[in-house]
């Protein structure tokens, strides 16, 4: 009896999930920073980031590089037919069109796997999330303990007082921090990967990492402060508008379409040439490259649900996908009857850097550090994949990954 009593303790013990350590975590998610922004630009706070911990200029996002996507794929570990969120836009046959409206912070929209603060706080962690999208959803309400109220953006809080509340939730115990920060993205499609107005932003960014760093080092030792950062894709210049308005009607075919600038999805209305419509889209190998559902390239991990289009078309930079409801109000050549030429330079630049391209693109391409206690220091990684973060995140807390995540962790000592 005193045998399977101990046997029984035993199972228990093996059984039972591993005991979080005491650290507490600080994750950043930056929105459109690659690395190349950096140059010709001081950043102490981001160089002490390399300097004392680990970093990597290859944060390799999924496919699509899309901001909704890889948001979701950073905080979820997951590939995107596993989570649901396949582009910035897409189609639903129940819920309908996702990105059109203030839909796309809002967790019900996944389809399958956890937030790594979803993880933490079900494994007994308190949590705060910031800004960052999936923090709320419409059924079920807040995804952590403490968050921010959806607001449309232009309403959103101020950088310090993100800050401030963030500072707030770490001296009030909260072990797990999540923050979003919508630049350098925000203006560098205008101002480019290089501009000065770019500049200006990963300056602030790295500012934001200085308080940050601040407000972890006034914490107690025993809790192990530490940070982890990075950005959903990089940016590159695009020069040529690829007009998919005009090639559905130069082509006579209809079709629903989700852009996004390096990819796009095409809907097929009931009673299309599925056929006739590959063999002219094929036409434009040159520029763009056509795939039938079902048989995506191997690193577009983008299923194919009811979500995913009949028809993926992949460009590369310097190429552009766009369609006439917005290159009417930019480009005199892109009129309303959406005559002229499919693939063309526009007259007006009103853009300059874009994403949505393949993950080898090196330029798509994104900023990662991690920085505390038992993290190498100086150590450069290779390259980190993005669905790789969450789990990485939840070991360093001594946590069970989340549920459904594809993704494993990555080694951050040496």
């Amino acid at each position: 009896m005193r045998r399977m009593k101990y046997l029984f303790a035993v199972f228990l013990l093996l059984a039972a999930p591993a005991l979080a350590d005491s650290r507490t975590t600080v994750v950043v998610l930056f929105d459109g920073f690659s690395p190349f922004m950096m140059e010709g630009v001081v950043t102490p706070n981001f160089d002490r980031l390399a300097r004392e911990g680990v970093s990597s200029r290859h944060l390799v996002p999924v496919f699509p590089t899309l901001s909704m996507v890889n948001h979701t794929s950073f905080a979820t570990g997951c590939w995107p037919a596993h989570h649901g969120i396949v582009s910035n836009e897409f189609l639903d046959p129940t819920l309908g069109a996702y990105g059109t409206k203030m839909d796309r912070a809002d967790a019900a929209w996944r389809t399958g796997c956890e937030t790594f603060w979803q993880a933490a706080k079900r494994q007994g962690v308190s949590t705060a999330a910031f800004n960052i999208v999936g923090r709320w959803s419409s059924k079920t309400g807040p995804t952590a303990d403490v968050i921010n109220e959806e607001v449309p953006w232009s309403q959103h809080d101020s950088d310090d007082t993100i800050i401030a509340k963030a500072v707030a939730a770490l001296n009030g115990g909260t072990r797990l921090v999540t923050l979003y920060f919508d630049y350098p993205d925000s203006v560098a499609h205008g101002d480019g990967v290089h501009g000065d107005k770019t500049k200006a932003v990963v300056a602030k960014a790295d500012a934001v990492v200085g308080k940050l760093i601040a407000a972890l080092q006034a914490l107690p030792a025993a809790r192990k402060p530490t940070l982890i950062i990075g950005a959903d894709h990089g940016m590159t210049k695009v020069e040529k508008v690829i007009n998919l308005g005009k090639l559905r009607a130069q082509h006579h075919f209809e079709a629903d379409v989700a852009y996004g600038s390096g990819s796009a999805m095409l809907y097929l209305k009931p009673g299309q040439d599925k056929a006739a419509i590959l063999a002219a889209l094929k036409t434009y190998s040159d520029v763009f490259e056509t795939y039938e559902k079902g048989h995506f390239p191997s690193y577009a991990h983008i299923g194919t649900s009811a979500r995913v289009g009949d028809i993926l078309l992949i460009t590369r930079p310097p190429y552009d996908f766009e369609g006439p409801e917005i290159m009417k109000e930019a480009d005199a050549k892109a009129e309303e009857n959406v005559s002229g030429p499919v693939v063309y330079e526009p007259q007006n630049k009103w853009f300059n850097s874009k994403h949505g391209f393949k993950p080898d693109v090196e330029a798509m391409h994104a900023i990662f550090y991690a920085w505390g206690p038992g993290i190498a220091k100086g150590k450069v990684l290779p390259r980190v994949e993005m669905i790789d973060v969450a789990p990485t995140v939840l070991k360093l807390m001594g946590l069970k990954p989340g549920l459904g995540s594809d993704g494993k962790a990555v080694k951050l000592g040496r």
